[in-house]
């Protein structure tokens, strides 16, 4: 506790509420009006850039959430997209034409408007410029945009698509395609333009929230004195004068840091740290006050491989190291109990039910048996060394590394134990964390061959996630490319299914033919491994915060790391009140 009550006293020292040299930028701000929050990252690697569509650039350390809005919110506790920016959206033509209202009123924190133009710049400048974050998306996809008057945008289509809106206006899951504001990026090279420069207001938002700094350990964010959305009565103006995204690094600091109420919100916990925390501290809470205490987030934990890379490029390989893993033994350990196995790499939302209870049968083969594994390595041209290790015809063993994303709490717990189940099936495997810029930029290219990640894609119908292994989502060894989890798979059985799935809304009986044509395919090959689902502890304190999304109070999943963060900065409130 000593050491984290140090580090506060220069952190706060830093913000401005004592009288150094680095305090005199910004104003200082009682505690009881700042909200705090964990940057999950643990460090901002580049402060200066906050471009929202290089490839790889996860701005979750509060520009998402701060300055950015986004047109619709996916709500997954009442399963509906809900409007914001936008007042409404409609398809028309079969799923070919999508339509937006926007919001009367709204406006850039500058004071320009925010208008159909922008949005139609954003897009058009994407299909300009491929390589950047959801480029490849809007080509695929948007055959031409228009805007009939300064609130309707008109998006024609190449192909139907009925889940547009969801996936890419919505925040289905964890991000979204942010809109620029025409009048400052319309005379850029938005491939090079790092969108930073405090004294001119960027990033520019039509959040309630500017930039006032921003460094590898806190990015700080002060309330602006005009809203859109509280200048038109939609909403009020939010609680905490300013907003603060700290860098903490590990479970046993931001659990001190939480007893010592010096964070508000803090990344993923394990049981038994939460429960000491709560004891010691009974102003933190979880999404529940009882077992299982996190919520089910939306991203089941897989292993991934790079299906192009050796020896993964060899699906009895791949099948072996699926029997070799024990995930009840993951559970205990990584999650201590919280969560159960996962054979498919759906999240069990009720919506996607349906899919795995009629194709039960099909998901067996992944339920793991270790006695299976000699027969699949043999089969694909391997036979056991000296040391008991997997090796081809030359004696070398098959030796491997998987990574993961440091600040991924249960990743990291997850990941000594495989390593340690695979050692005793035969694989020479190590496990070593990357920092994030790192651990992206790997998996991007390739470099990464197994890795550890979350499945982030359905919500409503099993598309989005299959989807994620479309091989258009990938790229040739050492390019970067386009999906967040590329796994190289290419199957045209596969592509083709996900190609039908795409097109139809999940009530059409050919979409349920396709994805149980998907899973097969998927079932046989193993792109990547289904481990466990994912309940993520992750506590709020209500010293000087009131109103967090609760399973009890549930307007908002409780992911403050999400761009629907920004949504929980909104409606907390001061404790007294």
């Amino acid at each position: 506790m000593r050491a984290a009550a140090v580090r506060f006293a220069v952190f706060v020292c830093a913000l401005g509420v004592a009288g150094s040299a680095a305090a005199q930028s910004i104003k200082s701000v009682p505690r009881e009006q700042t909200l705090i929050l964990e940057n999950i990252d643990g460090r901002v690697p580049v402060p200066g850039n906050m471009n929202p569509y290089v490839a790889g650039q996860y701005l979750e350390w509060g520009m998402w959430q701060a300055t950015q809005e986004s047109l619709f919110y996916f709500n997954l506790e009442t399963g509906k997209l809900e409007p914001w920016l936008a007042e409404s959206g409609e398809y028309s033509d079969g799923a070919k034409t999508v339509t937006i209202q926007l919001r009367n009123g709204v406006k850039w924190s500058d004071g320009v408007a925010f208008t159909a133009e922008d949005i139609v710049f954003t897009i058009e400048m994407l299909k300009q410029n491929l390589g950047l974050r959801y480029s490849s998306d809007m080509d695929v996809w948007v055959d031409s945009v228009s805007a009939p008057n300064p609130r309707r945008v008109v998006i024609r289509l190449k192909k139907p698509n009925p889940r547009f809106l969801l996936t890419y206006f919505g925040v289905p899951i964890w991000h979204s395609l942010l809109i620029a504001p025409k009048h400052i990026w319309q005379n850029v090279d938005p491939k090079t333009f790092t969108n930073f420069d405090l004294a001119r207001g960027l990033p520019l938002g039509t959040g309630s929230y500017r930039l006032v700094r921003s460094t590898e350990t806190e990015t700080i964010f002060d309330r602006l004195d005009h809203w859109w959305a509280a200048d038109t009565g939609l909403h009020a103006m939010p609680a905490p004068t300013r907003v603060i995204w700290l860098g903490v690094g590990t479970e046993d600091t931001r659990a001190a840091m939480g007893v010592n109420n010096q964070l508000d919100a803090m990344w993923v916990m394990g049981r038994s740290t939460f429960e000491i925390a709560r004891h010691k501290n009974l102003s933190i809470i979880g999404w529940t006050n009882s077992l299982p205490y996190g919520y089910l987030d939306p991203c089941p934990r897989d292993l991934f491989f790079n299906t192009a890379a050796p020896p993964f490029d060899k699906t009895a390989v791949r099948l072996a190291i699926n029997d070799a893993i024990n995930r009840e033994q993951l559970v205990t350990v990584a999650f201590e109990g919280m969560s159960e196995p996962s054979y498919s790499v759906f999240p069990t939302y009720g919506a996607l039910k349906e899919l795995l209870d009629r194709n039960a049968e099909v998901l067996k083969p992944i339920h793991s048996d270790p006695s299976k594994v000699p027969a699949l390595m043999q089969a694909a041209g391997y036979k056991k060394n000296g040391d008991g290790l997997w090796a081809s015809a030359n004696g070398k063993p098959i030796s491997f590394t998987i990574t993961t994303r440091s600040g991924e709490t249960d990743l990291l717990k997850m990941g000594p134990v495989m390593v340690a189940q695979l050692r005793a099936a035969g694989f020479d495997a190590s496990f070593h964390p990357s920092e994030t810029a790192i651990y992206f930029t790997d998996v991007s290219n390739g470099n990464s061959a197994i890795y550890l990640a979350g499945t982030c894609g359905s919500v409503q119908d099993p598309y989005a996630s299959f989807a994620l292994f479309h091989s258009r989502e990938s790229a040739p060894t050492g390019q970067r490319s386009p999906g967040v989890t590329p796994t190289r798979f290419a199957n045209p059985d596969f592509d083709a299914a996900v190609d039908t799935m795409a097109k139809l809304p999940a009530t059409d009986p050919a979409f349920a033919l396709a994805a149980d044509t998907a899973l097969r395919v998927f079932t046989q090959e193993l792109p990547a491994i289904p481990l466990v689902q994912a309940r993520l502890l992750t506590p709020f304190n209500t010293k000087y915060w009131s109103n967090w999304p609760t399973a009890e109070n549930n307007y908002i999943q409780p992911g403050h790391w999400w761009v629907t963060g920004g949504q929980l900065l909104i409606n907390v409130k001061p404790a007294n009140r």
